[in-house]
């Protein structure tokens, strides 16, 4: 693993996302409660925008079929909610490890 700086912690809106392409990886990074996570942002159901979901306690619903997972491990928490969930299960989704140093964040890849 190596560890790149990401950002400016100011750059990730209070309690909102922001998206980042690092080395072929597409990657939402949450701010939630002074705390920061970092996911693949594609949903692993139907690559429904992650980003674009609703946080409720670190957790995040894909808003394309309403699969949830949990911010800090990355488990899949409910499958989704539709017709769809049959053909094609959702599983588990990769998270990253962020690091705050000064002002900045840094992910590990």
């Amino acid at each position: 693993m190596s560890k790149k700086k990401l950002c400016q912690v100011s750059d990730i809106p209070t309690d909102g996302v922001k998206t980042f392409k690092i080395d072929n990886l597409d990657i939402a990074v949450f701010s939630v409660e002074d705390s920061y996570y970092a996911i693949d942002r594609k949903c692993t159901h139907l690559k429904g925008n992650l980003a674009r979901g609703k946080v409720k306690d670190k957790t995040i619903q894909c808003p394309l079929h309403r699969s949830v997972f949990n911010l800090e491990s990355g488990v899949l928490l409910n499958h989704p909610g539709t017709l769809a969930g049959w053909f094609k299960k959702a599983k588990n989704t990769k998270v990253y490890k962020i690091s705050e140093k000064g002002n900045e964040l840094y992910i590990e890849i």
